[in-house]
């Protein structure tokens, strides 16, 4: 019997103590509630995609995002509102999976049966989902950092015309930021 005791102080002095340490996985830095993030990978290549992700909550965030390929890419852009969940319950934090909703516009050459290569546009809108991974990094946690995937679904009338990823409207979504957080 006194060892079942003994063994039941040892664990609630153990269970207790281990409440009243800090979270080792987020050492004590200043809370960033903002990112503002560009693709380097995509300047190299012409393009711009960018994202501003504001903390809301503990465990989610909003944002905007937006992406200017090139003309050699049939000169596709998209601006688009983003809701992301860190299941970890600390936002701007790992693990966040996303939804987006936005503008898709392409512009391409036509070449139907009645078309000789006629420059049309199409503007669709989208919705659409992400995984990523950010870190918050360095001695003062301002270097943010974030790699993720996703797609997303264009609608509208034109939308199977897309040249998509997938074809007919559905498209791959990538993300390798770096940017300041506040």
């Amino acid at each position: 019997m006194r060892c079942v005791v003994t063994a039941a102080l040892l664990l609630l002095s153990v269970a207790t103590s281990a409440q009243g340490q800090a979270d080792l996985r987020y050492p004590a830095r200043p809370e960033r509630t903002t990112v503002i993030g560009i693709n380097p990978i995509a300047l190299v290549l012409g393009a711009v995609i960018g994202d501003f992700e504001k903390t809301i909550r503990p465990a989610l965030t909003i944002g905007i995002g937006a992406s200017v390929l090139p003309s050699y890419l049939n000169r596709y852009r998209a601006a688009e509102a983003k809701l992301r969940y860190y299941p970890d319950e600390h936002a701007l934090h790992g693990v966040s999976l996303g939804l987006t909703a936005g503008i898709v516009t392409q512009e391409f050459s036509d070449y139907g049966s009645t078309s000789d290569g006629e420059r049309r546009t199409n503007i669709s809108p989208s919705i659409g989902t992400e995984l990523s991974h950010q870190w918050i990094l360095g001695a003062t946690s301002r270097f943010a950092m974030v790699v993720g995937a996703g797609a997303k679904r264009l609608f509208g009338s034109n939308s199977d015309r897309y040249e998509g990823t997938f074809g007919g409207g559905t498209v791959a979504t990538f993300r390798v930021n770096v940017g300041v957080a506040f």
